[in-house]
């Protein structure tokens, strides 16, 4: 199965534009080509997308496709861009994505050294958490990734930076706090975990069993919204422990060392797909991170 781009376009049109006509005039093609877009990608996925009738609702599935094809054509205009800047013999784009703890500690000092050393290299930065930076890169949609590295990155060629970890930590305001510093495994069972995404199984089978010690798995991808939910109570997570030492907001967090899968170590560097030819941005980029790790 195959999702086209066009019929995404018509998909994101509907739901922009508010109906199939106005989809339609916003797209210069007929109204029946839009109706038949939308029907190929619900014939497709075995499933309706939009509610029909006095007003257009998405369906859970139209949802997560809505989002989807926003990403997708975001991602080919930019593309698009870029083509027509180099036909025009301006410089490339540093294309990046790089975790939230990196983001916080390193992205401002390496980011404005890189601007230092080639002020006509456009920029494409985004910070992502650690697996959608690995399917970003696997698709091409950023040249570079920048974060802790996955189980298997045999698809990618890797440049270890330095080694961290993550731990396990609660706070006092938990209504189970005290079980858990005492290291209650069970006390777990009843909170939920709030990660940052939901991890690959297929890349991270460890971290699929690491799931199955909380009551559920909340996504926030925000990193200061995590750190707020954990602060009240609302459930527990892993944190960096540069983050933990250095962000006010974690300064009551108790790390639960008792906790048999509490810690996690990490190798965290910079890769691309392997077998790829790297842009002269992005060679210039993976030299200055190595000055700045002094490797």
């Amino acid at each position: 199965m195959r999702l086209e781009n066009s019929e995404l376009r018509a998909f994101r049109a509907v739901i922009e534009e508010g109906g199939f006509k106005r989809a339609a005039e916003a797209l210069h093609i007929s109204q029946s080509a839009v109706s038949q877009a939308v029907a190929g990608l619900e014939f497709k996925l075995e499933t309706p997308l939009v509610q029909r009738g006095k007003e257009l609702r998405l369906t859970d599935v139209g949802k997560r496709l809505f989002e989807h094809a926003v990403d997708v054509l975001r991602d080919e205009q930019q593309t698009l861009e870029d083509i027509v800047q180099l036909k025009q013999g301006k410089t490339e784009t540093l294309s990046l994505a790089l975790s939230a703890s990196l983001n916080r500690f390193y992205a401002p000092e390496l980011i404005s050294a890189y601007y230092r050393e080639n002020p006509r290299t456009s920029m494409k930065v985004a910070e992502m958490p650690s697996r959608s930076i690995i399917s970003a890169v696997l698709s091409g949609n950023v040249e570079l990734g920048l974060g802790p590295f996955q189980k298997d990155m045999a698809a990618f060629h890797t440049l270890p930076l330095y080694r961290d970890s993550r731990h396990l930590v609660v706070s006092p305001k938990h209504a189970r706090y005290e079980d858990m510093i005492n290291g209650d495994e069970r006390a777990l069972k009843l909170t939920p975990l709030i990660a940052s995404a939901l991890d690959n199984p297929d890349m991270r089978p460890s971290i699929q069993r690491l799931r199955d010690q909380f009551s559920s798995v909340w996504e926030v991808s925000s990193l200061s919204l995590r750190i707020y939910m954990v602060a009240e109570g609302m459930g527990v997570t892993f944190i960096d422990r540069k983050l933990l030492e250095e962000h006010p907001n974690c300064a009551d967090f108790r790390i639960m060392d008792d906790v048999s899968f509490g810690r996690i170590d990490k190798q965290v560097g910079i890769y691309y797909r392997a077998r790829s030819s790297l842009s002269d941005s992005a060679t210039n980029f993976i030299a200055l991170c190595q000055r700045f790790w002094k490797l």
